[in-house]
């Protein structure tokens, strides 16, 4: 009596297939275990991939990966599927999948295609034909679907389907044509969303305020989706005008540079308490930003928060051991920022301004002497060697002048902007403030702390100008 094989069923069909064809899971399902009973298999599982295509990377089709883990295990004797264009449409992740097949002595069976094996030559030359047939089919498909798309993107035509619109958008017909516009029902919300967002720096306290003022409306998900998608200023691919957008180009540029500072936190690190200077402190060594870490002390609990090198402390690929206190920190700069901005404005303006020497040439003199020098020469009363070399001489002298006067920089501007956040009692609103407003504070002044190599203390601080 032959041994009673264990089966597992695969069973894949995409979403543009289901609506036209009507070929749904349940009616694979139904025929493979019907077929595997006739066979006297026994199933041990089936695995789905819906709305999948079967020319999808490998990866990304999960039910595949699943089933391979049983494989592997040496659990499953056979796969059973409808046809072949329901396993693969891709030659190189065929044979991927066949070689881990192989090394578990698990064979595969198309039910609806019996010619289609790897046990005789013609089965082997059907499979290899398919395959390639499939893939050149797929790829043709794809290629005319990225041209119509492409060509409705310049048009500014909407190409996505309900489950695919950015959060705040809808698809409406304009002059005969659909295309995304703001939604109405959401478009207030959004706009709060943005202004919140922008106002603290913080993803997960805006998806919290909203949802706490609205109800659960708002997932971290779409928030995250929000911070990174260019719909929002506008711009779709090569089209900058492809939708209403909520921000301009330069809020979204701030907005990439925010997410940059932003430290990913562990969950039992306080989400109610913000750390201050998350993602300003940079490590002198490797160039990283500096992670975030707390310790509970006292009777009373008492959190001390402070900054290290995830560099050094997670995989020792980083010698900066030191750590930066947080209560020292803020301390050291609301004691000193006053002072490190009008060191740092000096010295801008040392840099750019005109050298002293320049100061002191009265440059219209030399225009004129020029003048004077071109009529003498016009005039025949010097030699043309003499005016080559005068001439020379005094253009040289104007060039050197000219090229040292360099006006001071626009970043001026911004340390005016800066100075006026610090005017009046600043500190004493400053310390009104919640956690989450004071690191807004900060983030809104400071581009990075540098910090000193040999001790856990700021060296330098370089602000938003």
């Amino acid at each position: 009596m032959s041994k009673i094989l264990r089966c597992a069923i695969y069973i894949r069909v995409s979403s543009a297939e289901q609506v036209m064809h009507g070929k749904s899971l349940e009616a694979q399902l139904s025929f493979l275990t019907e077929y595997a009973e006739r066979q006297g298999w026994k199933v041990v599982g089936h695995f789905a991939d819906e709305g999948k295509t079967a020319r999808k990377e490998l990866k990304r089709r999960k039910a595949i990966k699943e089933l391979l883990e049983h494989v592997k295990n040496d659990e499953i004797d056979v796969v059973l599927f409808w046809k072949m264009d329901r396993w693969f449409r891709n030659v190189s992740d065929f044979y991927k999948v066949q070689d881990i097949l192989d090394a578990h002595h698990c064979k595969w069976v198309a039910a609806a295609e019996p010619s289609m094996n790897l046990e005789t030559r013609e089965g082997r030359l059907n499979v290899n034909i398919m395959l390639s047939i499939n893939q050149n089919e797929t790829d043709t498909t794809s290629e005319r679907i990225k041209f119509v798309n492409e060509s409705s993107i310049r048009q500014g035509k909407a190409i996505f389907g309900d489950a695919a619109l950015p959060f705040g958008y809808t698809v409406q017909t304009v002059d005969g044509v659909k295309r995304l516009v703001k939604d109405p029902d959401k478009e207030a919300l959004v706009n709060e969303i943005f202004e919140y967002y922008f106002a603290h720096q913080s993803k997960q306290g805006t998806v919290k305020y909203i949802n706490r003022k609205y109800g659960d409306v708002f997932t971290i998900n779409s928030m995250l989706t929000m911070c990174r998608s260019t719909f929002y200023y506008g711009a779709y691919r090569d089209n900058e005008n492809y939708c209403p957008a909520y921000i301009t180009k330069e809020q979204y540029d701030a907005m990439q540079i925010i997410n940059m500072k932003n430290i990913k936190i562990k969950a039992n690190q306080s989400k109610q308490d913000p750390y201050l200077f998350s993602g300003l402190f940079v490590c002198p060594l490797c160039g990283r930003r500096l992670g975030c870490a707390r310790r509970i002390r006292g009777k009373q609990p008492r959190y001390y928060r402070y900054y290290r090198c995830i560099n050094h402390y997670m995989n020792s690929r980083c010698d900066y051991s030191k750590v930066l206190n947080e209560a020292v920190c803020e301390d050291y700069l609301l004691n000193n920022i006053e002072r490190l901005i009008a060191e740092q404005e000096v010295a801008i303006r040392n840099v750019h301004e005109p050298k002293q020497a320049a100061k002191t040439v009265n440059i219209n003199e030399y225009r004129k002497e020029l003048d004077r020098l071109n009529n003498m020469y016009q005039k025949g009363r010097i030699a043309e060697d003499k005016y080559d070399s005068e001439y020379e001489r005094i253009t040289n002298i104007i060039k050197d002048y000219e090229s040292s006067i360099v006006s001071f920089p626009t970043s001026q501007k911004s340390f005016d902007k800066i100075k006026s956040t610090l005017s009046g009692d600043w500190i004493e609103i400053y310390q009104s403030l919640d956690r989450e407003n004071k690191r807004a504070f900060w983030r809104e002044i400071i581009e990075s702390i540098e910090c000193n190599i040999d001790t856990g203390t700021i060296k330098n601080v370089n602000f938003l100008i």
